[in-house]
């Protein structure tokens, strides 16, 4: 008898150290800065919890700021995302196994912009980072971006790296690879418009933007050629766990081959014909 509780007294002492050790584990990132009012969503499900510096983040939750707010997160990957104010974000999924130089994140944006900077490549064949808007999906390739979100497209401005952009609609195969100091726009329900560079005036207002946030600015708060006419308004958030199910698949095995990278460089051709001694 006196064995049995020495064993369950034991067992219960290994309970009491792992256990804590499992839900850290379920940490992917952590907040290094708030500015004004952030909250946070657990699970993306109400009541929302005042955001603190040191703050944990787990998949499934969602991040939001509000007016003259701003907040930044650093992920295990050391990857860093910052939102402007009044704008909204989840983290849809988040694995990183760096012994098996492995990642899988998918991060959606709600509403407004985010500065998104992914210093570590992990693998070649396949991006390992993937942002969804209401408009466009988008895989990272170490890259540093501002992503602006409007009613009714996607403004994605690529500061270095590359990125593989689609439209959110399956229907839509056409890919994209927008290349350092370009921007496109993406329209619901359309594919991506061909790039454009990215000028000094440009960098300087996003930058900006990043305190003041989208109300109120003259960068492309106008929809592009094309777009649907519509007030101002915010992608609605997912009201339950499922609308955070992460993707299924990866960006490149689901994907055609790139439709609007440029083209091969012209083979050279020679003239002539060859003579004789």
């Amino acid at each position: 008898m006196e064995r049995r509780k020495l064993l369950a007294v034991c067992a219960m002492l290994v309970l009491i150290m792992v256990i804590p050790g499992l839900a850290a584990a379920a940490v992917v990132g952590r907040f290094t800065e708030v500015t004004g009012q952030v909250d946070v969503l657990k699970q993306g499900k109400l009541p929302a919890a005042a955001a603190k510096v040191g703050d944990g983040l787990e998949p499934g939750d969602v991040i939001r700021t509000k007016s003259k707010s701003k907040a930044q997160l650093k992920f295990v990957d050391d990857t860093v995302i910052t939102l402007a104010a009044e704008s909204r974000m989840a983290v849809a999924d988040y694995e990183y196994e760096p012994t098996r130089y492995y990642r899988r994140a998918v991060i959606r944006i709600f509403r407004g912009m985010v500065h998104t900077v992914v210093t570590r490549l992990l693998t070649v064949e396949e991006p390992g980072f993937i942002t969804e808007t209401h408009s466009a999906v988008m895989g990272v390739r170490g890259t540093e971006s501002y992503t602006l979100l409007m009613p009714n497209f996607t403004t994605e401005y690529l500061i270095s790296g590359v990125k593989e952009i689609k439209s959110s609609n399956p229907n839509i195969p056409a890919v994209l690879l927008l290349h350092a100091m370009e921007f496109t726009q993406i329209v619901m329900n359309q594919q991506p418009q061909l790039p454009k560079p990215i000028t000094p005036e440009m960098l300087q207002m996003l930058k900006g933007m990043m305190d003041t946030g989208v109300r109120g600015t003259a960068l492309m708060t106008e929809p592009p050629i094309g777009a649907p006419k519509s007030p101002i308004s915010e992608f609605k958030l997912p009201v339950s766990p499922e609308q955070l199910t992460p993707l299924t698949g990866d960006i490149r095995k689901s994907l055609p081959p790139p439709l609007l990278s440029p083209p091969p460089p012209p083979t050279p051709v020679t003239s002539g014909s060859s003579s004789g001694p």
